[in-house]
């Protein structure tokens, strides 16, 4: 009898520590690594996807890096980043010159939130002939941007009627203007609030312009679209409930922004949620007109970009699925 109850006791056990093993395998979280280019709002439904751990009901371990004078799209090239949250410039541009292994899979926002400062005795966009403008690196968003409204709204040719002077961080920028080193300067959020704040002249918004581009962009290698599908999907989720928490939680977002935005004042923070809560899309599609008004915009810089193929460097078919299967409207309620 003690024999039996003993062997019974063992199988019970051998049974236990079999489920135990099990469950410890499945809830063992996937560690994965996306990259972003720049402290702007529009990047905020991945810091709070990863400060709120929305991955880990996918089974999935987020971390966020900042790309830092690297290139974004060079952290997709290590291998150790499979995604990277940037404007679509550079996926964009290298598709334009035939490197054509990045896909662009969702658009959090397509609202730009950048304009163009000078300092107080310039008071129109056409007084910046002659004149010495800071844009960020060469060839990246505010360069592109800047470069494209000057042309194409005010007929100012760049580098022959406005010089250009890349300072990098945008923070250099500020501190151009602010010095006297360029008349000029193209700012994003938050860096917007802090020129507004600083009195500088803003000359040219190019929200009111209605100039929309695809701003804060999903990217990805063009093997993980078949490889690993289902992590794409899962990884879009997490931004879309990301921005959900931005929308409904203000306090929640704005803990988030002071980690990331660190030195940014109250106010300069509350102007930022307020704008980016408003511009950022529920439902995060890669839509094909604004890539192709992008690529409108690159081509004074790429004339090959006149004849791309959009279809060839976005992928709607995720976010389709995904709002297809009425996960958006049940974050919503609608």
């Amino acid at each position: 009898m003690r024999i039996k109850l003993l062997s019974r006791f063992i199988f019970s056990v051998s049974i236990a520590s079999f489920i135990s093993g099990n469950l410890s395998a499945a809830t063992k979280l996937e560690p994965v690594t996306i990259g972003y280019s720049t402290f702007a709002g529009s990047f905020a439904p991945l810091w709070v996807a990863v400060d709120a751990q929305l991955g880990v009901k996918y089974g999935l371990d987020l971390k966020a890096i900042y790309a830092g004078r690297v290139r974004p799209q060079q952290l997709l090239a290590s291998g150790d980043v499979p995604f990277v949250l940037a404007t679509g410039t550079g996926a964009m541009s290298s598709h334009i010159l035939g490197v054509k292994d990045q896909v662009m899979v969702a658009t959090l926002t397509s609202k730009v939130g950048s304009a163009i400062f000078s300092r107080q005795n310039i008071k129109s966009v056409e007084e910046l002939k002659g004149k010495l403008l800071a844009t960020g690196r060469p060839g990246a968003f505010q360069d592109v941007m800047t470069r494209y409204v000057l042309l194409s709204r005010y007929g100012l040719v760049p580098d022959r009627d406005v010089k250009f002077m890349p300072t990098g961080e945008p923070a250099l920028s500020i501190q151009a203007l602010e010095h006297g080193v360029v008349d000029a300067a193209g700012m994003s959020i938050p860096y917007l609030f802090v020129a507004r704040k600083m009195g500088f002249r803003e000359l040219a918004n190019y929200d009111k312009l209605g100039v929309t581009y695809p701003y804060t962009v999903v990217t990805v290698l063009r093997p993980m679209l078949t490889k690993q599908p289902e992590l794409i999907e899962k990884i879009l989720k997490c931004l879309i409930e990301g921005t959900h928490l931005i929308k409904t939680n203000k306090e929640r977002a704005l803990a988030v922004l002071r980690k990331y935005q660190r030195g940014s004042s109250e106010d300069i923070l509350d102007e930022t949620y307020q704008y980016t809560a408003a511009s950022l899309d529920e439902a995060p599609h890669p839509t094909l007109p604004v890539f192709r008004n992008a690529l409108e915009m690159l081509a004074p810089q790429f004339p090959q970009a006149k004849q791309a193929d959009v279809n060839a460097m976005v992928d709607g078919s995720f976010m389709k699925r995904i709002e297809e299967s009425g996960f958006i409207r049940g974050l919503y309620k609608k």
